[in-house]
């Protein structure tokens, strides 16, 4: 058995050099500027300067630094260092953590596209949806590196405890979750979009 990258069995810091640290980061600041010009506000419009907005059906929901869906960006995470983790064996966990991140920046370009929010508004509970802040798309962005990170340091079946802990108690708290939010944005469900208050 070819023993794990010299990375991987050091401490559990995906993002161990200052290189990987700064593509990340480039790709960030890229995306950023492309969201600007896209006409994206920096922050809520609705003049609060409060760090954290939970109510979901509400103007300030995806305009603040966290909202309740920070929570799923942490699940994208912890997907995703999961599913990049088959790859041990050929690739880095340096090079797993940016290929995750450039995912996760890219899904943010595309989620603040106009097909993707009017896709949002008509099929799953984000009616009033208009699309994220920049500043919420950092921070997304920052709460998917934390669930790469919180995975890569508690190992896989903690993970997946975790993982199925967090998708319940978004579903009991605000009748939404990454399972649902995935599974309404790709094949809506009218029963489910009732229960969760669209119908």
């Amino acid at each position: 058995m070819t023993p794990p990258a010299p990375d991987d069995a050091a401490a559990p810091t995906p993002l161990k050099s200052w290189r990987a640290v700064g593509i990340v980061l480039g790709m960030l600041l890229v995306a950023v500027i492309y969201l600007r010009l896209q006409g994206r506000v920096w922050w809520c419009e609705q003049g609060d300067w409060s760090p954290v907005a939970l109510r979901v059906n509400s103007p300030h929901n995806s305009q603040h630094l966290f909202d309740a869906y920070s929570l799923s960006h942490v699940l994208h995470g912890v997907l995703f260092c999961g599913a990049l983790w088959l790859l041990r064996r050929r690739v880095s966990l340096n090079a797993r953590a940016v290929i995750a991140a450039a995912i996760e920046i890219g899904w943010e370009v595309l989620e603040n596209s106009p097909i993707v929010i009017n896709r949002y508004r008509t099929a799953t509970m984000a009616v009033g949806y208009s699309g994220d802040s920049i500043a919420n798309s950092i921070a997304d962005v920052a709460s998917f590196c934390m669930g790469f990170y919180v995975a890569r340091k508690i190992g896989l079946w903690p993970s997946v405890v975790a993982f199925v802990v967090v998708e319940l108690l978004m579903l009991w708290l605000i009748r939404d979750n990454l399972t649902l939010n995935v599974l309404m944005l790709l094949w809506p469900i009218d029963a489910i979009g009732k229960w969760q208050g669209r119908g």
